[in-house]
């Protein structure tokens, strides 16, 4: 998944896609998501795999779940148990923000002698922007709210753990959007 990925939760803010739609199409993409990951395992499929998506994996990620995997399962979960409004932060956190935070990260640490897989503050307050302008815009939030919540996806996103940044930062993000956004 990338970028792109981010109509998911506009579509359903403007009212493209309905709740029950989203969550049949979760389903699947779940679905999807897992029968490639146990095809890449396999020696044909593995190696078309590799050669088609090889250079986009992190090093974790060849002998785990992609991160599109964790993105897809974090999605639905978010989904099935936040009420709509933190479920579309949620949503627009793990797609957007933390993607974001991975390319300007990424390019941060080219310009830097940093490790291209670290870490970096501009990332970091990328997904912390990213996180908060889409809480305004999808959820409505007031602007205090949404820069806690940019601050607690960031806070996810920053380090370095055995569970996948897509997983934390949706759900951290869709989290704090229920408390702070309870109506």
């Amino acid at each position: 998944m990338d970028q792109s990925t981010a109509i998911v939760p506009v579509a359903w803010a403007l009212g493209w896609i309905t709740a029950p739609a989203l969550r049949v199409l979760l389903v699947v993409a779940v679905a999807v998501a897992l029968l490639m990951e146990w095809a890449r395992r396999k020696p044909a499929p593995g190696r078309l795999f590799t050669a088609l998506f090889g250079a986009m994996l992190r090093p974790h990620e060849a002998s785990g779940l992609t991160g599109a995997t964790w993105l897809a399962l974090a999605m639905l979960a978010a989904v099935l148990l936040l009420p709509a409004p933190a479920a579309l932060v949620a949503l627009w956190a793990g797609v957007f923000g933390d993607g974001l935070a991975a390319i300007v990260g990424r390019l941060a640490a080219q310009r830097g002698t940093q490790d291209p897989e670290a870490k970096t503050i501009a990332g970091s307050l990328a997904c912390l922007a990213a996180t908060a302008a889409g809480a305004v815009w999808l959820a409505e939030a007031s602007l205090a709210h949404a820069v806690l919540i940019g601050t607690a996806a960031a806070a996810a996103e920053r380090p370095r753990l055995a569970l996948d940044d897509n997983v934390r930062v949706t759900l951290v993000a869709g989290l704090a959007a229920w408390v702070l956004l309870a109506r």
